[in-house]
């Protein structure tokens, strides 16, 4: 499977409490050798202003309107990626890498 950084793909992720896996989207922001860096991402509510809500969700290959958890990273490998949903648009990419470098702004 071939990966690219600000691509939403489905991925099989670790609940933070317990070893089960749930099945959800995420989006890859970096990766090294063996680690793909990528954060959560969910239909719920927006929790704070860290949580980015996507302005062009349907572009991306979602389906319904979604949040980006900027603050909840998974470290994932190659086998936890099931299939890429899509790639985010130049407006959310900026506005994701803002809240990444500048958190307090």
């Amino acid at each position: 499977m071939k990966h690219k950084i600000w691509e939403v793909w489905f991925a099989k992720v670790k609940f933070e409490d317990s070893d089960l896996v749930k099945n959800r989207p995420v989006l890859i922001i970096g990766q090294s050798k063996a680690i793909i860096i990528s954060l959560k991402m969910t239909t719920h509510s927006q929790r704070d202003r860290y949580d980015y809500p996507l302005r062009h969700w349907n572009k991306a290959g979602l389906k319904k309107e979604t949040i980006v958890r900027t603050t909840k990273i998974c470290h994932l490998i190659e086998s936890d990626l099931v299939w890429k949903i899509g790639r985010l648009s130049e407006h959310d990419i900026i506005q994701i890498q803002n809240l990444l470098i500048h958190p307090n702004s």
